[in-house]
């Protein structure tokens, strides 16, 4: 006769099984989807994936979402995947792995915001105009007007603004017996303005030839030499300058930035008073002026 397992055998069985498996003082490994685990768990699978916690976390700091099951601090280690993008500042989390390391929330990804502006249309040229050397009556440079960047994420970025200026042609004011040789300069200045998130980041406007505000002075030569037969003429030779800032931006603010010039010396001695044609200044000649930022971290 076969031998047949009563339902308290069953229960007896299943019940030794469970104290098996489950039993704290049990050392074993667990395999899933595998008979031969080679760690502390072992998950095996050719079409499926590991699906960590979801939770919705509120910011890096945040230590009461997630709880310690048996009490107590929650265990460095901690790991979970973070279904909120937050904007509160530079504690902000993005949706992705965490792992919690004793203190706050680590990301477990990469996070990269990077992000290019160039001056369009080619070179610029930039006309010489006499008063004051300020940002309201400076020239616009195409491309660089009125851009706006949203940050991926809040924190540190780094905004570097890149100019490039070359004078235009001088009139041949030398010329004679005892000199051949015609020398002279453009001076002014390129203006750099951000606004964003309520507030004014740089600000030209707000004092003069600070260049923690966005100025930053420039000035190019030309030159004339009546040495050969036919006169040698120099110009186009830029003077390159390169400000580097570091603000402290919010995730998916819109932030808008401005890059002016404006020139106001040698209108004398440039072709056409340095208002029109060949004597205005040259503005991104060959190497167009940019603005870039880069997300640094929290």
């Amino acid at each position: 006769m076969p031998y047949k397992t009563s339902s308290y055998n069953k229960s007896i069985w299943l019940l030794g099984l469970l104290t098996l498996l489950f039993s704290p003082t049990i050392q074993a490994q667990i395999g899933i989807g595998t008979t031969t685990p080679e760690g502390a768990i072992d998950v095996a699978g050719s079409n499926y994936g590991l699906l960590f916690p979801r939770v919705a976390l509120q910011s890096t700091r945040d230590v009461t979402t997630v709880v310690n099951p048996n009490g107590g601090s929650l265990a460095a280690g901690t790991t979970v995947f973070n279904t909120n993008n937050s904007t509160i500042g530079s504690d902000d989390v993005q949706v992705g792995v965490y792992t919690f390391d004793g203190t706050q929330w680590k990301p477990q990804f990469s996070r990269e915001d990077y992000a290019l502006y160039q001056q369009t249309a080619g070179c610029s040229r930039a006309p010489i105009r006499t008063g004051d050397l300020e940002y309201a009556t400076a020239s616009r440079i195409d491309g660089l007007i009125d851009q706006v960047f949203i940050p991926k994420y809040s924190g540190m970025y780094r905004i570097e603004v890149k100019t490039n200026f070359g004078a235009g042609k001088i009139e041949d004011f030398t010329t004679g017996d005892d000199s051949y040789i015609s020398l002279a300069t453009s001076e002014g200045a390129f203006f750099s303005k951000l606004e964003g998130n309520g507030r004014t980041m740089i600000n030209p406007e707000a004092s003069s030839y600070d260049y923690t505000q966005g100025w930053s002075y420039t000035h190019a030569y030309s030159a004339e030499s009546d040495n050969e037969a036919t006169a040698v003429e120099s110009y186009n030779v830029p003077h390159f300058a390169t400000l580097v800032y570091y603000k402290p931006l919010m995730a998916g603010a819109p932030y808008i930035f401005n890059l002016r010039h404006k020139a106001v010396t040698g209108a004398a001695v440039f072709q056409n008073g340095g208002a029109s044609g060949e004597g205005m200044g040259h503005i991104g000649h060959d190497v167009p002026c940019s603005v870039e930022f880069e997300f640094l971290g929290n």
